[in-house]
């Protein structure tokens, strides 16, 4: 009996010393793989620092004004070209309803003396006189 109970503590201390290696070797992959990926992020880094600091150099303003007037023949731009919002032309009074654009390009054409709508008078040739066509895209009664 006592041999059995020294053969049955050998191998639980054998068994515990595979665990016990098992897991210290388990521990220093897990570590070198840690230290690697670090090593690795830190590499991606830098390349990121190194590439925001090339951009920065490439995108700069004065290399890009140098480059665009030695290649492309581009001159600065005239400073008196630039104008305020406050000459622009007011907003065309219309009633609200229907067509603003239409109304602003027939005010357009009146005030130009351009006869009409040459596409339009084209087409309305084309289908025949006051023809009018539905196309299936707008429902009656609407």
């Amino acid at each position: 009996m006592a041999r059995v109970l020294h053969l049955f503590a050998i191998v639980c201390l054998v068994t515990a010393a595979v665990v016990v290696y098992k897991v210290k070797y388990g521990s220093t992959y897990e570590a070198q793989h840690s230290a690697k990926l670090r090593a690795e992020i830190r590499a991606e880094r830098e390349k990121i620092a190194t590439l925001r600091a090339e951009w920065t150099r490439l995108s700069a303003p004065a290399r890009i004004q140098d480059l665009a007037s030695r290649h492309l023949g581009m001159k600065p731009l005239d400073v008196s070209r630039i104008d305020d919002l406050s000459r622009l032309p007011e907003k065309p009074k219309g009633t609200g309803e229907g067509d603003p654009i239409g109304e602003f390009l027939d005010t357009l054409s009146a005030k130009d003396d351009v006869a009409g709508d040459p596409l339009g008078d084209f087409l309305r040739s084309q289908n025949g006189a006051g023809k009018t066509e539905t196309t299936g895209s707008v429902r009656k009664g609407n």
